[in-house]
């Protein structure tokens, strides 16, 4: 199994606004196995985001389902994705 740890204070090194109200809101996520690319399905805006992420450093191909959701959350969000060296690939119209 994977080994968490969690923390009160924000990792990211700047002040954020949960800093000073004790609320655990960091976490390192180390495991023994690498993620494996999959099939997802969106299930809301922040969730997808994290699953979107997770598909991009699994190895393999995973199929996101819902990117809709992500694309009208975040501007201009997969040519973004795609400046960074992603690959990315959407279906036709008609197919999503």
């Amino acid at each position: 199994g994977a080994q968490i740890q969690l923390y009160r204070e924000c990792l990211g090194g700047s002040d954020c606004r949960f800093g000073q109200r004790n609320f655990l809101h960091s976490a390192v996520v180390s495991g023994p196995t690498r993620l494996q690319g999959a099939d997802l399905v969106i299930p809301d805006l922040r969730g997808g985001f994290s699953y979107l992420i997770a598909a991009l450093a699994a190895q393999g191909t995973s199929h996101v389902h819902g990117i809709d959701l992500i694309n009208r959350g975040y501007e201009n969000f997969m040519d973004k994705l795609v400046e960074l060296g992603a690959k990315v690939e959407l279906p036709s119209k008609g197919l999503a």
